[in-house]
């Protein structure tokens, strides 16, 4: 907050707020994101050639950092110093965030040429605006609550593809028993975060998860239903073990494409790594909604945002823009990622088995009212909400003698703000 706070006094001051310019782009575009992984650079590459087609070049500008914590703290300073990039990648309430101080290209232009009110899903499409202008590009539709099997472990061991909590608890157990180290979790906090969003999910529902996590009502965090999301996040804890490797998440999905694992319970991005390694989906590994009494999907969405620059001498972007959310563009940049288009008129023909489950699931949980911006993926709440939530989850997980009342306590004392 103090961060923000301090972007936009340094604007009101400078009283740019009321008065940048149109986006204008040097022939060199600096992109700023934090894809670096294989599969990840997979899908850069997707766009590095959609620049090809333009006046333009894509200059990369990497950040390393699993969930692009370490590249958004390197864009607030860079936007304080008044040297922002002309391109960034971003995720949910951010986008409107970043609007709000006068720094985001207004694309409405682009997205009236190509009809993104009517082929954007209304999730998406209220994500990517901000007072009912277009700031952003919504690329993708992660999927965050599956699960990740190499069946092969599962038949050396006997364990069947688990159905429901019960049965994913006894085969996680059963092949600990056997020496098989059975989930591929490194120490990351939003590793660890994540697979206590989908326990929560999965045993309360939607409107649950976002009564308790979301909007942290007191009365949702003190229920029957939180007792035991924490008892299913202390089993999974005891059987992951202390310490926790430090494992990056595609270190872990390498390691489950060897075996050295039977499960990871992460989004799709790790799809993206499997292709990148067999170009489809190997006939060892398998995708499966993570075991839940509640059916629904969680989910993030990776945008494209365009800083506003200082040159009116410069040429216009837009031409940027309209590649960039093209359909082709989109459907060849999901087919590396692992994720699902984020615009209504892409054909999924020619996705993986795990992408048309994705795309068939997200569609039953759109009619049902079950699909949820993740919390940990910087989707639901403000970055400030989320790493103070994350933090108590962590902490949790982390230390057995951490009780869950404690935990309820702390939440209940979070402030919600409005991003």
């Amino acid at each position: 907050m103090r961060i923000r706070k301090a972007m936009l006094a340094l604007i009101l001051a400078s009283g740019l707020a009321s008065s940048l310019p149109s986006m204008a782009f040097a022939e060199e575009v600096e992109f700023l994101h934090w894809w670096t992984s294989k599969g990840e650079l997979e899908a850069l590459s997707v766009i590095e050639g959609s620049f090809d087609k333009t006046p333009h070049r894509l200059r990369s500008d990497p950040i390393v950092g699993g969930g692009g914590a370490a590249a958004k703290t390197t864009l607030q300073f860079r936007a304080i110093a008044g040297n922002p990039p002309h391109m960034a990648l971003m995720e949910g309430p951010a986008i409107s965030s970043w609007a709000a101080l006068g720094f985001l290209v207004d694309l409405d232009e682009v997205a009236a040429q190509q009809q993104w009110d009517t082929l954007l899903y209304s999730d998406i499409r209220n994500i990517n605006r901000y007072k009912q202008n277009y700031v952003a590009i919504p690329m993708n539709i992660h999927r965050l609550n599956w699960m990740w099997i190499n069946y092969d472990v599962l038949a050396q061991h006997k364990v069947e593809i688990p159905s429901d909590w019960e049965s994913l608890i006894q085969g996680l157990e059963q092949l600990k028993q056997a020496g098989v180290k059975p989930i591929a979790l490194g120490n990351d906090q939003w590793q660890i975060v994540q697979l206590f969003e989908n326990i929560a999910f999965g045993v309360g529902g939607p409107d649950y998860y976002v009564d308790a996590f979301v909007n942290l009502n007191p009365e949702a965090l003190n229920s029957d239903t939180t007792k035991q999301v924490f008892e299913r996040f202390r089993q999974i804890s005891q059987i992951a073990g202390s310490p926790l490797p430090t494992m990056r998440w595609d270190e872990g999905v390498e390691a489950l494409m060897r075996g050295d694992h039977a499960f990871q319970f992460t989004g799709d991005w790790a799809l993206g790594e499997i292709l990148y390694h067999h170009n489809d989906v190997p006939k060892h590994i398998r995708c499966a909604p993570f075991p839940s009494t509640e059916s629904g999907f969680i989910y993030n969405s990776d945008s494209l945002v365009f800083f506003r620059h200082f040159d009116s001498k410069r040429p216009s972007g837009m031409d940027v823009v309209s590649e960039l959310s093209s359909p082709e563009f989109l459907l060849e940049l999901n087919r590396r990622k692992g994720s699902i288009p984020a615009q209504k008129n892409i054909p999924i023909d020619s996705l993986s088995s795990c992408q048309k489950q994705s795309y068939a699931d997200y569609q039953k949980a759109i009619e049902k009212g079950a699909a949820i911006p993740s919390i940990v993926d910087s989707m639901a709440v403000d970055p400030i909400v989320q790493n103070a939530v994350a933090s108590e989850l962590y902490r949790y997980f982390s230390d057995d003698s951490v009780q869950p009342e404690t935990v309820v306590v702390r939440l209940m004392g979070i402030r919600v703000r409005t991003p």
